[in-house]
């Protein structure tokens, strides 16, 4: 798969890029290339971000996510790095 000619599509979207970074590094370890685009360019100003894949590498994220279903909590975790206030 040639980088220059790779079509990304939105895989998923969240409404915090740390949460996206979770998703987009498991994706990685499986080895499907992954990036996350945020909404805001200043940082603070969140606006949600999404984790983009090729297009023809979609059908194996939507199978890695299926493997590795992550609940809420274990994605409040990644992005805290703190339990959540239910544990």
């Amino acid at each position: 798969m040639s980088a220059g000619n790779t079509e990304w599509v939105v895989f998923v979207s969240y409404a915090d890029s740390p949460s996206a970074e979770a998703i987009a590094s498991l994706l990685r370890a499986e080895s499907v290339p992954a990036r996350v685009e945020r909404g805001s360019p200043i940082p603070g100003l969140e606006q949600g971000a999404r984790v983009m894949v090729p297009k023809q590498l979609l059908h194996r994220a939507n199978f890695v996510r299926e493997q590795n279903r992550v609940t809420d909590d274990e994605l409040d975790y990644l992005a805290t790095h703190s339990p959540s206030e239910g544990e």
